[in-house]
């Protein structure tokens, strides 16, 4: 279990049990049916308000209690040095609830700062409760030198493992961060988004971060995720706040924040917080800002709708911000290492293609020429070997397109821009079938990488080539759009259609390239006229 977002409770709830403890000890000195009304009952009842004051106070503001729960360690220790005191003493049993507050205060000073300042106040109590037992117990024969010993050791062992207890309640164990790559126009940490609502138990959540193209600042929400919904741009004094904006818990309508920096947390009232301004046009109420930079981009997880939510939350998200920048670091690297691999793979690829494939075509062509050269009398013979010829040249222009294309791969692996691409084999395509060939109703740029424009282009190449050969089409259009995280490819053309319009084969070859991208395949035939619908879901893109 993750006890740190309820720090705040647990030292309350810790507190009310150590005043139960000394209330009932107290008590049990007196008849149960009256009041105590001497001092010792009246401190044990004083401080049982108080441990239920600051109870109610931790669930209902989590601002005031951050503010005064330095106090109220302090109120903790002056009750303690209390119960050490000559009058209250003469209870018999006095020393258990002065240990019971002893490990409170050990504990909440841990819960409340870190475990070296926990340490340092246990060894002072420690020190102070020796103390107390040698001036006031030892010289008043009231307890013997073996049990004073014996009671100094308990201290000191009580405190040894409250300390070991409450360090190891502060060491947060989150589940490990697994990101995954978004759509180009997000940033890498929009896979962080779901990881930090769970870990946070939120219920909603806001990225924000600085576009490195146009330097404007978007955002969207986890539900503008989920929908595949493009990111919004923020006004320009938005985008003045996201660039002041700190890590912190705040309360817009009761106008708080509790914000950490430098390794402290300080009060402040929300308005004098910068990033007041984006916190506002979001529309959040309550929450908590967790920076989520890294080496490529700087961003801002804001999460809302929090059950409970407490100062403790700061420190739960400097854990989720630890954890997602190492989950970012990692498959920053992983997909370095896996597009260097794939860079070499396609320069090896490129490599054979320009020292065979290209070599046999041109030397095609050579003989293709020497050959025409010795039937230059049979004028059909030389119009076949024009032609051939002719596709041989356009072969070789391809050839060389996609040796190049490979070979840019390892410096630009996201710039390819999949309309110009298709615009680039179309004159190509229309000459060597004799068709025409046309882009029509397409989206002005899809940024796609160099192995998914090579695959599109292959599967293009493979309609076309189908509709000439098997539908004996002469007309065919090609429209290419991105919608809804996925890239949609229609190839219509005026070809015989299929024998049986209601079940038509899916073409082998493409649906196997498409299995491969998890993308799909829909067929729709009719009498002079087939559609190929295809579609490339958002992760293969990406």
């Amino acid at each position: 279990m993750n006890y740190v977002p309820h720090f705040n409770h647990m030292i309350a709830i810790s507190r009310t049990i150590t005043a139960c403890i000394l209330l009932l000890f107290t008590l049990t000195d007196v008849p149960l049916s009256a009041l105590p009304s001497d001092f010792d009952g009246l401190f044990a009842l004083a401080f049982a308000g108080f441990a239920i004051v600051t109870l109610i106070l931790s669930f209902k503001s989590w601002f005031f209690d951050f503010t005064l729960s330095q106090v109220f360690i302090v109120v903790d220790a002056a009750a303690f040095l209390l119960l050490l005191a000559p009058q209250i003493d003469t209870v018999p049993d006095s020393s258990v609830p002065a240990l019971c507050l002893m490990a409170h205060i050990q504990f909440s000073s841990v819960m409340r700062w870190r475990l070296g300042i926990g340490i340092l106040v246990g060894a002072l109590l420690v020190a102070l409760w020796i103390a107390h037992i040698v001036v006031f117990k030892l010289p008043l024969a009231s307890t013997a030198p073996g049990q004073a010993l014996r009671w100094s050791l308990f201290a000191m062992i009580e405190s040894l493992i409250v300390l070991w207890a409450s360090a190891q309640m502060h060491r947060m164990s989150l589940p490990r961060f697994a990101g995954y790559d978004p759509a180009p126009e997000l940033p890498l940490t929009a896979s962080a988004v779901g990881y930090a609502m769970r870990t946070a138990g939120a219920a909603d959540a806001f990225l924000c971060w600085i576009d490195r193209k146009d330097f404007g600042c978007y955002m969207c929400s986890a539900g503008s995720l989920d929908d595949e919904l493009p990111p919004t741009k923020l006004s320009f004094v938005a985008a003045g706040g996201f660039k002041k904006l700190a890590p912190m818990v705040f309360d817009i309508p009761r106008v708080r924040a509790v914000i950490s920096g430098n390794g402290q947390s300080s009060a402040r009232a929300v308005s004098a917080v910068p990033g007041y301004a984006l916190l506002r046009e979001l529309g959040v109420e309550t929450g908590v800002c967790i920076p989520a930079d890294n080496d490529q981009e700087q961003s801002w997880l804001i999460l809302t709708r929090i059950p409970m939510l407490g100062w403790g939350h700061l420190r739960l998200a400097r854990a989720i911000r630890a954890e997602v920048a190492q989950g970012l670091s990692w498959q920053l690297a992983s997909a370095n290492a896996l597009d260097a691999a794939l860079s070499r793979l396609r320069r090896t690829v490129a490599s054979d293609l320009h020292d065979s494939v290209a070599h046999s075509l041109a030397g095609a062509k050579f003989l293709l020429v020497a050959l025409r050269s010795k039937v230059s009398a049979n004028y059909e013979v030389v119009k076949e070997i024009d032609s051939i010829k002719d596709a041989l040249d356009a072969e070789h222009l391809q050839v060389r397109k996609l040796i190049e294309q490979l070979r840019q791969t390892g410096s630009d692996s996201r710039a390819r821009n999949l309309i110009e691409d298709l615009e680039g084999i179309r004159p190509t395509l229309a000459a060597r079938w004799q068709i025409e060939l046309e882009l029509v109703d397409s989206d002005f740029r899809i940024p796609v990488p160099v192995w998914l424009s090579l695959e599109v282009q292959q599967i293009v190449r493979e309609a076309v080539s189908n509709a000439v050969r098997h539908g004996k089409a002469s007309k065919i259009a090609i429209k290419c759009q991105r919608r809804s995280g996925s890239i949609k490819i229609q190839v219509t053309d005026n070809g015989a259609g299929f024998a049986d319009p209601h079940k038509p084969a899916l073409p082998r070859s493409i649906n196997d390239r498409l299995s491969q991208l998890d993308g799909s395949l829909e067929v729709a035939s009719r009498p002079g006229s087939t559609t190929l619908r295809l579609s490339v879901p958002a992760g293969a893109v990406d």
